[in-house]
């Protein structure tokens, strides 16, 4: 029995690894095949073009990479707020390890696309969009979980949950542009805030 290719999976590897480091309008269909180690004619085996291949790599990005992060922190075993405390904490010893084996910190790749979206393709940058939109999901459950409980001080959830991947968002942002993961540190108290959680703390002790 011959060898099964594993052409495909190197490509969609390359497409994420040069589009995260160089932004999607700076990579070519000869720079991917290059980097993954794969003919022309292969990825054209595979893909009908580089814009169909970026919205693959992006999908296999959320669901192996992005997502198992977020399900694991974002669990409903984990209280509320533990949720976001998790999920900042395990993005930042993530930078800290690519910045150990001296990589660059690339921040999030679909927010690095979607701030392209100018010089990317319409159906690429479509399919970034709803990516980001199911992690924006989880920062909502848990806010509103934590809203039901008590535990935050907020007059609007939904403009409450804009701030704070807003606030996600830039610190994402700032940790690319100066290399560093230390934009995330503080990330979560600053996120408490926000929420007014302090305000709710006294208000509960308060009432007990």
């Amino acid at each position: 029995m011959g060898r099964v290719s594993d052409a495909r999976e190197r490509l969609l590897e390359a497409a994420n690894t040069l589009t995260w480091k160089l932004g999607y309008n700076a990579v070519t269909v000869d720079a991917i095949c290059e980097h993954a180690g794969v003919k022309k004619g292969s990825f054209y085996h595979y893909f009908e073009s580089k814009a169909a291949l970026s919205k693959a790599a992006i999908e296999e990005w959320w669901q192996t990479k992005s997502r198992p992060v977020l399900d694991k922190a974002f669990s409903v075993t984990n209280p509320p707020l533990e949720r976001l405390k998790l999920y900042y904490a395990a993005l930042y010893e993530l930078q800290v390890q690519r910045q150990k084996a001296g990589e660059q910190v690339l921040g999030c790749l679909g927010f690095s696309v979607a701030m392209g979206r100018d010089s990317v393709d319409p159906e690429v940058w479509e399919t970034t969009e709803h990516v980001l939109q199911r992690k924006r999901r989880y920062f909502e459950s848990a806010i509103r979980d934590a809203a039901d409980a008590g535990l935050i001080d907020v007059p609007d959830v939904e403009a409450s949950v804009q701030a704070v991947y807003s606030l996600f968002e830039g610190a994402w942002a700032r940790a690319r542009i100066q290399n560093s993961p230390e934009p995330l540190v503080g990330l979560y108290e600053q996120t408490l805030r926000l929420l007014g959680a302090a305000q709710a703390a006294t208000a509960r002790s308060q009432v007990a």
